[in-house]
């Protein structure tokens, strides 16, 4: 999230992490490290959790989203973000993901 402009995103410790793993000022977001592919049930509980406060949600993935996963994440606005960890690499996994790659989180 701070490569993406949220200079102010926290790695989430406490109580937070049962919520989130990283949240800002306007985002919250999760990871989710397992191989295999992000399935709807992941995006739904980030756009409910999200909604509560007002933040955008985030969803970092290392490995692929299923298309149902993706529709039901440009339904809700839940931005999904694919990386590699190892190559460094970070590119959208949906509208939203893409949009946010190339305009960043900083608020304008």
């Amino acid at each position: 999230m701070v490569y993406l402009g949220a200079v102010d995103t926290v790695v989430a410790s406490g109580e937070a992490r049962r919520v989130c793993d990283l949240y800002s000022s306007l985002h919250v977001a999760w990871v989710d490290n397992k191989l295999g592919n992000l399935d709807v049930d992941a995006v739904e509980k980030a756009a409910t959790l999200a909604a509560a406060d007002g933040r955008r949600s985030l969803i970092f993935v290392a490995g692929g989203v299923r298309p149902v996963a993706r529709l039901r994440a440009d339904a809700l606005g839940v931005a999904l973000l694919r990386y590699d960890a190892h190559g460094g690499d970070l590119d959208g996994a949906n509208t939203l993901g893409r949009q946010l790659c190339a305009s960043g989180l900083a608020p304008k």
